[in-house]
């Protein structure tokens, strides 16, 4: 955020009062930060409510007339109020800001005296299905609903993926009781081949598969007291198979709590990918790219050097370590797709202490989204993400290599062809990337 508006540059914007806007900032419907003895508030949104608000008087009855109104909790926690359209699908104002510490990051200012409405939304549509999804705009249309972004208050916006839902502000509703953590919720087994599978059968019931994010298709099933993540491929049905190959080297390089594990199941006719959930019932995932806006990137640093300061300030002194690990074994597997939701920490909400989330979500790797053509030129370079596109300027940024054991990746490129075998649809490229997972391991190498 950018809080450089003064009150009556705001008040002039809005054509309202400085009264006006000074119960604007006392609401929390507008961010700002005391300097001083003067208010400065957010340029951003100042100018969103300019385009988009009434100027001056009460809020208009075709913008607020349905308007609902709701406690953000974390766990058992009050974090704040908001209110919101059902039927336009429309944050309108944060009140009444209640525990700032457990706000998601940077929706509440840094003094916790106000929210932005701004970010609470593009919070929220983070937390949503995407409008990419395969079959996500015929499921709306059964729902009667417009944007999948409305589907999470179908479940009170509850997820496996932190411990924040939405109670109407005077419903007697307790989270021990509606939890996904330790609570039934719609499909309770994996259903065998025979009876068929549709991904997104559960969306809009009371199924954490409301706030399940992600292009590819996704399904939470639980199996004893555990819940399981199944997580579909594209077209050659490879990204599962990445899944695999990817845990076989984090075993062979990492510790058993620096990343998650997946195995291949049967889903219907389907070979999907299938890990458990690295979350407890009271933690929750801090995407990298909530971390990294903690504060502003001073010029001198590069984006590395930024997020690991920002994990400091989260009392995370061991990030440079975790991301060096993660960029080297993303280099070797052509990782093409660790943007910066995938990556971050993981949060106790009772203690507020963070730790580095273990690795996750490889499968946009080995090349699967390469046609045939540009696969068997074996041109081994690759987009890498999140900090530089080079893959080569990446791999310069790690600092220390000293854990890595040169001998523990003997035979994984066998291993790793082992696997993507059983997929027939790869028939013709299995060669192709194994001798291209041999050329990244030993240019690597040479680096030691």
């Amino acid at each position: 955020m950018a809080f450089n508006t003064t009150v009556k540059e705001a008040a002039a914007l809005l054509g309202v009062s400085v009264g006006r806007v000074h119960q604007l900032i006392s609401s929390g419907t507008l961010p700002a930060e005391k300097i001083g003895n003067q208010w400065f508030l957010d340029d951003l949104d100042v100018s969103e409510r300019a385009k988009s608000a009434p100027k001056g008087g009460r809020p208009s009855s075709r913008l607020s007339s349905d308007a609902k109104r709701y406690i953000l909790m974390n766990r058992t926690h009050e974090v704040f109020g908001f209110s919101h359209s059902p039927s336009t699908g429309r944050f309108l104002e944060i009140f009444d800001i209640r525990d700032p510490s457990r706000a998601p990051l940077s929706i509440v200012s840094p003094r916790g005296a106000a929210g932005s409405v701004k970010a609470l939304d593009a919070w929220w549509r983070h937390r949503s299905i995407p409008a990419s999804r395969n079959g996500i705009d015929a499921k709306l249309r059964k729902l009667g609903l417009l944007d999948p972004a409305q589907i999470p208050f179908e479940s009170l916006g509850l997820s496996l993926s932190d411990q924040y839902w939405v109670k109407p502000e005077e419903a007697d509703i307790a989270w021990e009781d509606i939890n996904f953590f330790n609570n039934p919720f719609s499909d309770m087994n994996l259903k065998p081949a025979s009876e068929g599978w549709e991904w997104l059968s559960e969306v809009g019931l009371n199924s954490p598969d409301n706030t399940s994010d992600g292009a590819l298709s996704k399904r939470w099933v639980r199996q004893g007291n555990s819940t399981t993540l199944l997580k579909g491929s594209g077209l050659l049905g490879q990204e599962a198979y990445n899944e695999v190959v990817a845990t076989a080297l984090h075993k062979r390089l990492l510790s058993e709590d620096e990343f998650v594990p997946y195995e291949l199941v049967q889903a219907s006719h389907l070979a999907v990918s299938k890990c458990g959930n690295f979350l407890t019932d009271t933690e929750e995932y801090l995407p990298a790219y909530a971390v990294k806006q903690l504060k502003r990137k001073p010029n001198h640093f590069n984006d590395y050097q930024h997020y690991v300061d920002c994990c400091a300030m989260l009392g995370v002194d061991n990030a440079g370590e975790a991301l060096d690990k993660m960029i080297v074994c993303d280099d070797i597997l052509a990782n093409h797709d660790r943007h910066w939701r995938n990556f971050g920490l993981i949060r106790n909400v009772e203690t507020l202490e963070c730790r580095p989330a273990p690795l996750f979500d490889s499968g946009s790797s080995l090349w699967c989204n390469a046609s045939d053509a540009k696969l068997l030129e074996k041109q081994w370079n690759y987009s890498a993400k999140p900090f530089y596109d080079d893959p080569n300027r990446q791999l310069r940024l790690v600092n220390d290599l000293s854990w890595l054991d040169p001998h523990a990746l003997d035979g994984f490129v066998e291993e790793a062809h082992e696997i993507l075998a059983q997929n027939t649809s790869l028939a013709g490229r299995l060669d192709a990337i194994c001798e291209g997972i041999q050329f990244r391991i030993d240019r690597l190498l040479r680096q030691l």
